[in-house]
């Protein structure tokens, strides 16, 4: 069951890269950006939706993350984490809240964020 952040953050997508496209490079943006396609890059973002076919390589940072693809980065989210059932992280993981499905796969560490700033927002 998606936790209620994570549900208000489907009705605010502004972005979307969808399952055949493929991105490299760097993305910026301060609002809530979709990914079910490839991105070889680093993502800043005010939230981040990985859908269960997006491939990522590349460092994610953010105020709130729903993963649910595969993820080869390192996360860093000022507000929450959630992991997906469908989820495959290799990459370490900071943020003041974690939520991990069961049968989702995390190969790494995670750690809880300490007060810092993330695209403008400081955290708590």
């Amino acid at each position: 069951m998606l936790k209620k952040k994570a549900k208000n953050l489907l009705d605010e997508v502004e972005t979307l890269i969808g399952t055949n496209a493929s991105f490299e490079g760097t993305i910026k943006t301060d609002k809530v950006i979709r990914i079910d396609g490839k991105i070889s890059g680093n993502i800043y973002a005010g939230g981040v939706i990985i859908g269960e076919t997006a491939e990522i390589t590349g460092d994610i940072e953010s105020n709130v993350i729903l993963a649910g693809g595969t993820i080869k980065v390192n996360i860093n989210a000022a507000e929450t984490i959630q992991v997906l059932q469908s989820a495959k992280i290799f990459g370490d993981i900071k943020t003041n809240s974690l939520a991990i499905a069961e049968g989702a796969q995390f190969y790494g560490k995670s750690s809880m964020a300490i007060k810092e700033t993330i695209n403008g927002a400081e955290t708590k």
